[in-house]
């Protein structure tokens, strides 16, 4: 089967994005060619397109994923010895997926080779780190790279673009090059942000430059996640600046951490932030519960429902997770709002509940006001999950059921919210 890409950009493609915002590549049109053909079963045809993107392909993490789907659409076609050879590029590359790898049956007629036992026994050692809490690696190189970045655009400020890229984007690890495509997007936008909020970066500088002191914290929610799910596992964390879109996001490469909107202090200047950006602006002593809501997004189940329901219990399961490994709960300020008119909001929410749109509830900022904050599907999600675990004497039981639900509509009626918040 044809296994969901993770498109990124990387230092060759930035190059052409820095230079005429669009690539001159259309990559993402020979993604989907890819994907059309191999689904079309034209095996052959699907290779040799897999194969061209692979070597298009910027970005070391989706490189990866183009080998690994080279590597099926040769096995179908026959191909054993260049399928086998795809695939241990794939996982030189750091393709790390090694459940998928020995259940694909794309890749069945390769079993019995001795190659492809090879390369799935290197599957399974590099995979076995990530069972340990102690192995992730806690990533800051990205946030180096930008402040020599920083340095020189003030030096010389007509070459800003064509600075950040090279000095930032072009050296960028993994998880900033699979950000940049998930959060960034241009680096046009990139510097218009920082255009914008000029006293806002200089003043954070000391605390980004501290991140690397918050390592005890995050990984003390990391051993309290092992004690309470023992199949937890840990990957790397990146910590990098963004253009204030995004305090976390994940990745195949692990958790991506916006550290621009996680190094506030009392004498931030916010005057260059939105109403959103003032109430979400975090601290450096918050940084471990935003790590701990990304990592739980690492480990939840996949699923194909699309429902707001579904997003606010994912949003609001990592929220109540991070809350029991960490103490704290990443989006505590949204509590005194949403206790105070749960029973409104929950109204509302049921009006949209079964909507793909999901825009009036998460990553909503726009609409924060005053009186109402933005991003309520994270209250919603996280009570629901809350009030499921507070029904469950066995607690590791219940926080498996969490991080494995199938059917959302099932997991809230045996929750009892809605039941139970009609009862007040």
């Amino acid at each position: 089967m044809l296994k969901k890409l993770l498109p990124t950009l990387g230092a060759a493609l930035l190059a052409q994005a820095a230079a005429a915002q669009s690539p001159a590549v259309p990559l993402d049109s020979l993604r989907a060619r890819a994907s059309h053909t191999l689904h079309a079963k034209r095996y052959a045809e699907a290779a040799a397109l897999f194969e061209q993107q692979a070597q298009a392909e910027p970005a070391q993490s989706a490189k990866a994923s183009a080998y690994y789907n080279l590597a099926c659409a040769r096995a179908l076609a026959g191909q054993p010895r260049p399928a086998l050879q795809a695939l241990a590029r794939a996982q030189r590359l750091g393709f790390r997926n090694v459940e998928l790898a020995r259940t694909d049956t794309d890749l069945t007629s390769l079993h019995d080779r001795p190659e492809y036992r090879k390369t799935v026994a290197r599957l399974v050692q590099a995979d076995a780190r990530l069972n340990d809490p102690n192995k992730a690696r806690l990533i800051t190189t990205d946030i180096t790279h930008f402040w020599r970045a920083y340095d020189r655009v003030a030096r010389d400020t007509a070459r800003t673009e064509a600075i950040y890229q090279r000095d930032y984007f072009a050296k960028a690890s993994r998880g900033l090059q699979d950000y940049f495509e998930l959060r960034i997007r241009t680096v046009r936008d990139f510097v218009q942000n920082q255009r914008a909020k000029p006293r806002f970066y200089q003043a954070i500088r000391p605390s980004t430059l501290r991140i690397a002191t918050m390592t005890p914290q995050i990984r003390a929610g990391f051993a309290k996640l092992k004690e309470i799910y023992p199949a937890a596992r840990f990957p790397d964390v990146y910590f990098v600046i963004g253009r204030w879109n995004s305090a976390g996001t994940v990745s195949g490469s692990g958790m991506l951490i916006g550290a621009d909107q996680l190094c506030g202090t009392p004498s931030t200047p916010v005057d260059e932030l939105s109403a959103y950006g003032r109430r979400s602006l975090g601290t450096l002593a918050q940084l471990p519960y935003v790590v701990a809501h990304e990592h739980i997004h690492t480990l939840q189940k996949p699923n194909k429902d699309l429902s707001l329901l579904r997003g606010a219990i994912n949003e609001g399961m990592a929220d109540f997770l991070a809350e029991l490994t960490t103490g704290h709960q990443p989006n505590a300020s949204l509590l005194p709002y949403g206790l105070a008119h749960e029973k409104q909001i929950w109204a509302d929410f049921t009006k949209e509940i079964t909507s793909k749109d999901w825009s009036n509830w998460i990553a909503n900022g726009r609409q924060e006001t005053a009186d109402k904050p933005a991003d309520l599907g994270y209250f919603v999600g996280y009570r629901i999950c809350q009030s499921y675990y507070e029904e469950l004497t066995d607690k590791q039981q219940a926080v498996r059921d969490i991080l494995n639900i199938s059917d959302f509509s099932a997991f809230l009626a045996k929750s009892r919210y809605a039941e139970k918040l009609a009862a007040r």
